[in-house]
């Protein structure tokens, strides 16, 4: 695997020895690199799993992506899947410094989740405010709005509406509620779907044994790499 070459033997030896220290930041800023270049989620989980990470991080890592049961799964574009890995070992890793365990998943999520739902009927009002918020903090974040677009309320409105438009601007605390139900929804049903594929199960011993990336575990492939749930 190409991503494989960009961890060193002194890298692997960080992550092996990470049970008695924190994993130093320039280790998790190359395992974050190796995210931005679409590696498997579950290569990524296990060496978690061998830097002896909370077994909560190595199966929200490792889960499938949870989207809205709906005929138009296949609309969700593949940069996005992508960034809920990133997004995911973004927010583990904020956890793990500050020494927490949450209990929300990401906006990036959340978005991928609603994608389809907004294909079959319209939102209701709260869901569709929250669509726009975590639509504009995910398109903005990933800089895939169109040229010259600063934000998707922009997007979404055309030039007769602009004024208006600007009084749609969503705030966090008008879909906090929305949010943190979806949110929290969504991390659940990853952990126990990762649960469920044998995610933390593992025997780490051999971490000792790892001399070189010649001896990183080599993930199988998950056919349940997303999940479709009805979640509202």
């Amino acid at each position: 695997m190409e991503q494989m070459n960009l961890i060193s033997p002194e890298i692997m030896a960080e992550i092996s020895n990470a049970n008695s220290t924190k994993l130093p930041d320039n280790t998790r800023k190359m395992l974050q690199i190796l995210a931005s270049l679409n590696t498997p989620k579950e290569l990524l989980a296990s060496l978690l799993e061998i830097a002896e990470f909370s077994l909560h991080h190595v199966r929200y890592l490792a889960g499938p992506l949870v989207i809205h049961r709906s005929p138009w799964s296949d609309t969700i574009p593949q940069w996005l899947k992508f960034a809920c890995i990133q997004d995911r070992l973004e927010l583990i890793f904020t956890e793990y410094e500050q020494d927490q365990v949450g209990v929300s998943s990401t906006a990036t999520e959340v978005l991928t989740y609603m994608m389809p739902a907004t294909y079959e009927a319209p939102l209701h009002r709260d869901y569709a405010d929250l669509y726009l918020w975590v639509g504009n903090e995910v398109l903005t974040k990933y800089d895939k709005l169109p040229k010259g677009c600063k934000s998707f309320y922009e997007f979404i409105s055309d030039g007769a509406t602009s004024n208006a438009s600007n009084n749609r601007i969503i705030h966090f605390n008008q879909v906090k509620n929305e949010f943190n139900y979806l949110s929290r929804s969504i991390r659940r049903s990853i952990v126990k779907h990762a649960a469920q594929e044998g995610w933390g199960k593992r025997n780490v011993n051999a971490k000792s044994n790892l001399d070189s990336t010649q001896s990183t575990p080599t993930p199988k492939p998950s056919s349940n790499s997303t999940v479709q749930m009805s979640l509202f």
